[in-house]
């Protein structure tokens, strides 16, 4: 079983005609729901791709942290290790949509209390076949947390996977980069590598993060695919061209697909193969959670594109 660490938190997706939306005016709302989001999305993904998954986080025992719970088990995800204090309260995003098909963001933090991975978490890492975390925090504890999952899944062997996000801006983000020191695979943005490298150049900025011990570099670049490298290879996977509909989930769906790829030891160019086309089969959908894609719709965009299953989802 793979275990998906921290960021356990509800999207609130909305989907509108345009921005900006303003104070006094009134905007019809053609998409709503409400489902699990954030490092949830890395889990239903990873889960659809036909991955035994378990996630270990906090949410509140709230309307929230119950939808949540409930979704989860619908794709036959492990909660188990999912903590629920009656302290805490579960955050909740506000994703809003427009025609473009990219997010703005509202964020309600809620209230967590844990401040160190559980003992019991750590068994557990040390038995999982990898981790998977983020780099997203809004309560002082969480980094310690990650962090300490990063090194339980060191310690025992385990691959683990971080995806450093773009941070939040109220929090010393420097914690990521201690967090790409531990992993055995980083994916993060040109962006993202070039905030935490230093490194203006894309290629140069995945060589350093890879030159901190990483075993391999996955660079997500949208549209134009992806790039890969790790010591002595690097490949260049192009993006599929597809309609966007929503970007929201995209990355977190392809860093299940990386995941997947990963435990069957697929060389580099098949990995990108299919990491481009979990992302693009995502972009095509409106939502979060249990609207990131199916094994059959990410089928259907290598059939569109000529791409034979095998060696990429299939055997």
């Amino acid at each position: 079983m793979i275990l998906v660490l921290g960021d356990l938190l509800a999207d609130l997706n909305l989907r509108i005609s345009s921005f900006p939306v303003q104070a006094g005016g009134m905007q019809r709302v053609s998409y709503f729901e409400l489902g699990p989001g954030g490092a949830a999305n890395t889990t239903i993904a990873a889960a659809r791709l036909g991955l035994a998954v378990g996630h270990l986080g906090e949410i509140g025992q709230d309307r929230a942290g119950r939808w949540i719970l409930e979704d989860l088990q619908a794709e036959g995800i492990d909660v188990s290790g999912v903590a629920t204090p009656s302290e805490a309260a579960t955050p909740v995003a506000g994703v809003v949509v427009d025609r473009s098909g990219e997010p703005a963001y509202l964020g309600y933090p809620g209230a967590l209390r844990l401040g160190a991975l559980p003992k019991l978490w750590a068994a557990r890492i040390a038995k999982a076949e990898a981790l998977f975390a983020d780099g997203w925090a809004d309560h002082a504890g969480v980094p310690n947390l990650i962090l300490g999952g990063l090194r339980a899944a060191r310690a025992a062997g385990v691959p683990s996977f971080f995806d450093p996000g773009p941070g939040n801006p109220a929090m010393d983000n420097a914690w990521h980069g201690k967090a790409c020191r531990l992993a055995t695979v980083i994916l993060a943005t040109e962006e993202e590598a070039r905030r935490i490298s230093g490194k203006s150049d894309p290629l140069d900025s995945a060589r350093a993060l890879l030159a901190l011990g990483p075993k391999l570099i996955v660079i997500k670049r949208g549209v134009a695919g992806c790039f890969l490298v790790r010591k002595g290879e690097v490949h260049l996977a192009s993006g599929y061209p597809v309609e966007a509909r929503d970007a929201t989930g995209a990355g977190d769906s392809l860093d299940a697909a990386v995941i997947f790829a990963w435990l069957r030891k697929l060389p580099l160019a098949a990995m990108g193969t299919l990491a481009n086309a979990v992302g693009a089969a995502k972009v095509q959908k409106l939502g979060t959670g249990r609207n990131v894609p199916t094994r059959d719709e990410v089928r259907a965009i290598l059939r569109r594109f000529g791409v034979p299953e095998a060696g990429v989802l299939e055997g």
